[in-house]
């Protein structure tokens, strides 16, 4: 039980502390503003001009699509500090639900995921990371349902556009009809969305992702982050983090074919793309663990092991920011290989020993002989 019950003592813990953060402390606040703003036919977007030269630790301006202003329209009418708390629950809630869809079912996994960092920064600061998470945790059971899975991976794209390449796995595995339901209701989401705010905000969205990413991307984790250490200029950095994502698909969607894999590969790319990622979004590395690993193993302490370094903001630090994406990288590995059918994986092996006999000296092989 104890793998259960301290598990939800230190959720509670931490859900009661962040409670107390007031107004402007957290990325639900922005949320809860949003909708509060869309719902009187307001624009949620800052104004370019308004925009510091230089981000803050909390600061966090509303620069999704306004679909996902008006899906937490619900809580917008609720005071702040309820639906905070309301909005923290329902995460928590979310988690152990996705890990259901997913296929979970020891729960000694559920207690590490509780207690995992992402999991944690995710529901603390109300983000949308965890609802992505049942999205595509959803997405994975029904996907054999064209519409369902088609509507899925369409909310999760709009919601949050780093996920574009999850779209590619509909693509690759010949789901079409899902693919168009995908598109159809990205674009119908937008469309009433902005439409319902009379298109407020339209205009200088562009510039402003483009000016958020100048502002937070090299504070994050994320390739873009890493140039920008290394004195790449802002279009730059974001040219080549776009340019390394669309590469990675095309070589995830010629290597690969397998269902699994290839999700969890797309996955991958996602953070490979997205000039901003903060270290909530890899919750998104327990699809991959999940559908790896059922039951308990090496795998699902990995996230767990992200508390050595909880920084949210990896300030510009090469060392941070490569160990991130290093941990990513040997999850993501492990459950791409893992999900490989058997014959797959021997191949892969064989691969492996002959490189090895290709790099072996000549003199030792002729000892041999």
């Amino acid at each position: 039980m104890l793998y259960v019950v301290l598990p939800v003592g230190f959720v509670l813990a931490w859900g009661i502390t962040l409670a107390g953060r007031g107004p402007g402390r957290s990325d639900f606040w922005t949320f809860w503003l949003a909708s509060r703003t869309v719902l009187h036919g307001g624009n949620p977007y800052p104004a370019i001009e308004s925009l510091p030269h230089v981000a803050d630790k909390w600061f966090a301006p509303f620069v999704y699509p306004p679909v996902a202003a008006f899906l937490l329209a619900p809580l917008a009418v609720l005071p702040y500090a309820f639906a905070t708390v309301l909005y923290y629950a329902a995460n928590i809630a979310a988690v152990a639900l996705a890990l259901r869809l997913l296929g979970v079912r020891d729960r000694r996994c559920y207690g590490l995921v509780f207690v995992a960092p992402p999991t944690l920064q995710a529901a603390g600061i109300g983000t949308i990371s965890i609802p992505l998470l049942v999205l595509v945790a959803a997405a994975w059971r029904y996907r054999d349902r064209a519409a369902r899975v088609g509507l899925l991976v369409g909310c999760a794209v709009t919601a949050k556009l780093f996920l574009w390449p999850v779209w590619f796995w509909l693509v690759r595995t010949r789901r079409w009809r899902a693919a168009a339901v995908a598109v159809v209701t990205s674009l119908a989401a937008v469309v009433v969305a902005w439409a319902a705010i009379g298109w407020q905000g339209l205009r200088e969205y562009p510039t402003l992702v483009a000016r958020m990413t100048g502002l937070e991307g090299p504070h994050g984790y994320s390739i873009y982050a890493l140039e920008r250490v290394f004195g790449a200029g802002n279009g730059t950095a974001a040219r080549t983090a776009s340019l390394v994502g669309v590469i990675a698909v095309v070589a995830v969607l010629r290597v690969w074919r397998d269902d699994q894999a290839l999700l969890v590969a797309l996955i991958a790319v996602s953070f490979l793309a997205t000039p901003i990622l903060w270290p909530h979004y890899l919750v998104l590395l327990f699809v991959p663990v999940a559908l790896a690993s059922p039951r308990l193993s090496w795998l699902w302490f990995a996230p767990v092991a992200l508390w050595v370094d909880v920084e949210a903001w990896s300030h510009g630090n090469a060392l941070r920011i490569v160990g991130e994406l290093a941990l990513a990288a040997v999850v993501v590995g492990v459950a791409v290989h893992r999900s490989l059918p058997p014959g797959q994986r021997a191949a892969v092996g064989t691969t492996r020993l002959r490189s090895s006999e290709c790099l072996q000296p000549t003199g030792a092989t002729s000892s041999v002989l």
